[in-house]
């Protein structure tokens, strides 16, 4: 149970480290501009920024080298990248430079130095990014990022600073450097990355994708029970787990747990489950496309409680004439009856069902039979093994077929 909760955690940490990528709507590295008090006061959705320092957030630290799932959550008061005000943090850790974007809340990464700030988001918005953290990275949900004083946002792309005289200006601007209709007007009213003619359907976009993401976690923890792989309170436990880092997506799939699905949600769901063709090939998917280089290890804890027993089976249990051998569904290897023996596909089944269930899960019986099944040389176990599997044959009647 602890290895699946640790393996589930680097959802929620992959799935917040790379809402930086998804927030600014493109394949390579964002553009980033400075942190001015318009931006706090009127957030938008395009640019990464960087600010002088963090008021307050809810944080988390990783260590370089470590799993990227493996971080701590730490309580740290105000501080600033200022030379003169800059300590220590957290242990060999001093925050020196931020990247902040907005995404229905601030969120930041903070580094100890600009270089590992470039390294970090170019491992982010690789293709196939590395497991581990790459640098010491420290990253915060609901921030309080602190602005440049005295700098404002004139349009987007386009800040000056009324205490210094200092001008920001986004050379990646289509039109640059006019920034300005010749009416006087701002030619965008929003950075020019995103498609903001529409604010209102930018948050319908943002909206729909989380209700999205509701479904598909919400799917999973459905499935998760009526397998059998999890307990409610399992589900509830690696979920609030989950809601600590990413509460919006969480905290629905909780409440869907605890007070049941609504017709629309259980439609929703039974689309997504139905599609990949039931609730084992939807959890088998998800953990695949969710955890990667983990996925291997994870489908090895599901083999050990016999969750893909279907895969090692056969489609159906039958008994071949021609070789007096019976083939189970279930993965038991292939055994003879007598040899007069003719029965149908329907006592077969029946045979091979009690067989299976003689033997209960977590016995080492049904891993001896998966293992024989897998093509595995007989040992000690086989020769303690076959005897039992003679009294079960004998009780569920395979002597009398």
């Amino acid at each position: 149970m602890n290895l699946l909760i640790g393996k589930i955690n680097k959802i929620f940490l992959v799935s917040f480290i790379f809402c930086g990528a998804t927030a600014v709507k493109s394949d390579n590295l964002p553009i980033f501009v400075p942190l001015s008090q318009t931006d706090l006061d009127d957030p938008q959705v395009g640019y990464m920024h960087s600010s002088i320092g963090m008021e307050g957030g809810t944080y988390f630290f990783g260590k370089k080298g470590d799993p990227i799932e493996k971080v701590k959550k730490v309580e740290l008061e105000r501080f600033t990248f200022f030379k003169d005000q800059k300590e220590e943090v957290i242990p060999r850790f001093t925050p020196n430079d931020s990247v902040c974007f907005f995404n229905n809340n601030w969120k930041c990464f903070i580094f100890s130095s600009w270089n590992d700030a470039r390294s970090s988001l170019s491992e982010v918005y690789a293709a196939n990014p590395q497991s581990t953290h790459i640098t010491d990275i420290l990253f915060c949900e609901d921030c309080q990022p602190l602005p440049e004083p005295g700098l404002t946002r004139i349009c987007a792309g386009l800040y000056q600073n009324y205490i210094t005289g200092y001008e920001f200006k986004d050379k990646t601007l289509p039109t640059y450097p006019e920034f300005f209709t010749k009416d006087g007007d701002c030619k965008y009213e929003k950075p020019w990355i995103v498609s903001s003619n529409n604010q209102k359907a930018e948050k319908e976009d943002l909206i729909d994708k989380m209700d999205q993401a509701v479904i598909l976690q919400s799917s999973f923890n459905r499935c998760m029970l009526e397998e059998k792989v999890w307990t409610k309170e399992q589900v509830l436990t690696i979920n609030r787990a989950g809601a600590e880092v990413t509460p919006k997506l969480f905290n629905p799939a909780i409440k869907i747990v605890e007070k049941g699905a609504t017709k629309s949600q259980i439609k929703q769901q039974d689309f997504a489950i139905n599609k990949l063709g039931g609730c084992k090939n939807y959890i088998r998917t998800f953990i695949k496309t969710t955890m990667k280089a983990d996925s291997q290890e994870m489908m090895k804890i599901l083999d050990k409680i016999g969750f893909n027993d279907d895969l090692l089976g056969r489609p159906k249990s039958y008994f071949d004439k021609k070789q007096g051998v019976v083939f189970c569904k279930e993965p038991i290897p292939e055994f003879t009856l007598n040899y007069d023996s003719n029965p149908t596909d329907k006592e077969v089944a029946t045979l091979c069902s009690c067989i299976w269930n003689k033997f209960p899960e977590g016995r080492w019986e049904r891993d001896e039979m998966r293992r024989t099944f897998k093509g595995g040389d007989p040992n000690l176990k086989t020769r303690g093994f076959l005897p039992r599997m003679g009294k079960a044959m004998k009780v569920c009647g395979g002597y009398e077929l």
